[in-house]
């Protein structure tokens, strides 16, 4: 009950502070935006070779996988950054400032606070791609009609950017307690993106890399997804969440707020 609570009081810090709303309007602005750029991009770089002495571009007509690909690569990359960047320091923020010892004097388990910020960062996260992602599919139908739009493979692309997402909030948690407090959260982050592109390198390390939950292609829409092919990426992801929720739990315990 009393973490419930706490998420309350964090979904209320976030109206007041205006970070829900900020994210709100990124996330149906990429919704929004993903359709359009697909549908006009072509143009646009067609239009740079008129002229007398300009250059032939032959561009494939743009499709509605064309407008996923860019849904995709825009929150699995700038999206995520922001969300990460806007609530990379909310607990490190506390800890510093000390609020939390008025609510541990209460009798709040330090359990109770951390996972509360997780499940409410996990919960906007969800939310808003939910929202974008119906923003995208509607406008979708109104720039490419007639054209298929795989649901049940959109959905699973949909989850394993969610996530991937989710493993950052988790270890951003973590770092906002191992880390100094006011930077922990980006620089536990930035730490992690760099492990992952290292583990890239290695083609049997990069087959179960988190990162491969990111791999959207065009032939991936249109032919549907094999759960074979990520299988290995989602249970690693899933075990690295554990670990570092656990890790960012016990941590938790041992810093004095005092």
């Amino acid at each position: 009950m009393s973490c419930l609570i706490l998420v309350k009081k964090e979904a209320v810090d976030a109206f007041r502070t205006y970070r829900f709303f900020i994210m709100g309007i990124i996330f149906l602005l990429f919704g929004l935006l993903s359709p359009a750029l697909a549908k006009l991009l072509p143009e646009l770089i067609k239009s740079l070779g008129t002229g007398d002495t300009a250059l032939v571009i032959e561009l494939p007509t743009p499709t509605v996988a064309d407008s996923w690909l860019q849904f995709f690569k825009n929150h699995s990359q700038m999206t995520l950054i922001i969300f990460v960047i806007t609530f990379g320091n909310s607990l490190g923020k506390e800890l510093t400032n000390g609020t939390l010892i008025f609510l541990v004097t209460k009798g709040i388990s330090r359990n109770a606070a951390m996972l509360a910020k997780v499940i409410y960062q996990a919960c906007l996260w969800f939310l808003g791609l939910t929202v974008s992602f119906m923003v995208n599919y509607v406008y979708n139908i109104v720039l490419f009609p007639g054209e298929n739009q795989p649901m049940s493979t959109l959905l699973f692309y949909l989850f394993q950017l969610w996530l991937f997402g989710l493993l950052f909030i988790l270890i951003s948690n973590l770092g906002q307690v191992l880390l100094p407090k006011t930077l922990g959260g980006l620089l536990s982050g930035f730490l992690a993106l760099i492990l992952l592109f290292v583990m890239n390198i290695s083609s049997e390390l990069a087959k179960i890399n988190p990162m491969r939950l990111m791999d959207v292609s065009a032939e991936g829409i249109n032919a549907g997804i094999q759960f074979s092919q990520v299988q290995g990426a989602l249970l690693v992801t899933l075990a690295i969440c554990i670990l570092v929720t656990t890790a960012a739990l016990f941590r938790f315990k041992q810093i004095p707020i005092y």
